[in-house]
């Protein structure tokens, strides 16, 4: 009875344990008896450990050896047939391990352990360029969600991969939700029609909102919608912001026919590629007011946008600014450094 009851016991040991603590036992019961053997050869357990660990591995600098005929079959018979085999099941045991884990990586099994992170929703044509642009601005580590993919479309360090439902909660969890900077949730492309693709995104963004509900944290939500006219159905679900793509390049197109060169503006300023760009700066101690920051800002060759979306400052020129105020402002990257250099934000 006892013995069958050890037997299922090691059953259910898992190999990679049994022959990692086998070799641990090995490498030091060997160490012990070749410093039996010789005592004048391996005058300390360091020194036996250190011929062992060099034997096993199979690096062998010969340093040190045995000289005695008992050592020496010591070595033939044990340490290289038994410790070298050992090793080398080990180091398989370990490569496999890499490996598998790269490959539950590169499939999206693997749950995301890090934090002030972007999660993007569904891989697109213009999730990707969002995706590159994001990797361009900051330093923030970014994950895609997509459950039509088989393995991660886009190879880069700071880019990780979760396959599955984005409207599950165990999905969001992996993409570890709770903890990321925002969510981009973008119209997939395998659904043609406006309002099915509006409707998958306001039930990823529903879902979204009910889990932050359940674990009392929040997020902010940036939704892609492809039908203008949609956007108040989303109003209870709480997405922070509303990008429409279609009715935004219709009107873009309408500006550059009215007033040339619209189009090569706002290029510019969305893209990080070359020209001005969009800045996030703080309020400064010394400012008071909106014209307080415009001036300063205009003497280093920046150009203060809005608070936020509020972009009609002009009205508000002598109004004070919040202290937890969010200015953007447009110049150069160069001038952007120069503000942070010189210390103004």
């Amino acid at each position: 009875m006892i013995f069958k009851l050890l037997r299922s016991k090691i059953h259910k040991v898992d190999n990679k344990f049994i022959y990692t603590v086998l070799l641990l036992l090995f490498i030091l019961l060997s160490s012990y008896f070749i410093r039996l053997i010789e005592p004048e050869t391996f005058e300390s357990y360091f020194t036996s450990l250190w011929w062992v660990m060099t034997t096993v591995t199979t690096v062998g600098y010969g340093d040190i050896s045995p000289v005695t005929l008992a050592g020496q079959i010591f070595a033939m018979l044990v340490v290289y047939i038994v410790g070298i085999g050992l090793m080398g099941v080990v180091i398989g045991y370990i490569v496999d391990g890499i490996h598998e884990y790269r490959r539950k990586k590169e499939e999206g099994k693997l749950t995301f352990k890090g934090s002030n992170h972007y999660v993007i929703i569904n891989y697109t044509k213009r999730s990707k360029e969002t995706l590159e642009e994001l990797l361009k601005l900051n330093e923030n580590e970014i994950v895609l969600i997509d459950d039509s993919l088989d393995k991660i479309p886009f190879k880069h360090d700071r880019v990780h991969f979760v396959k599955g439902n984005p409207a599950l909660s165990d999905t969001l969890h992996q993409a570890n939700i709770v903890q990321c900077h925002s969510v981009l949730i973008f119209a997939s492309d395998d659904v043609s029609n406006y309002s099915l693709a509006d409707g998958q995104t306001l039930l990823i963004a529903t879902s979204i909102e009910g889990l932050g509900r359940e674990e009392n944290f929040d997020v902010y939500t940036i939704a892609e919608i492809m039908y203008e006219k949609h956007i108040s159905a989303f109003k209870h679900s709480k997405v922070d912001e509303f990008v429409t793509p279609l009715q935004t390049s219709a009107h873009l197109i309408a500006k550059s026919a009215t007033y040339n060169g619209a189009s090569e503006l706002f290029r510019q300023l969305t893209s990080s590629n070359y020209g001005h760009d969009i800045y996030s700066i703080k309020k400064h101690p010394s400012w008071n007011t909106y014209r307080d920051a415009y001036n300063r800002l205009l003497d280093y060759g920046a150009t203060l946008l809005s608070e936020g979306e509020h972009l009609g400052l002009a009205k508000y020129a002598d109004h004070n600014i919040p202290e937890n105020a969010e200015l953007l402002i447009i110049c150069d990257e160069d001038t952007y450094e120069k503000i942070q250099r010189d210390r103004i934000v």
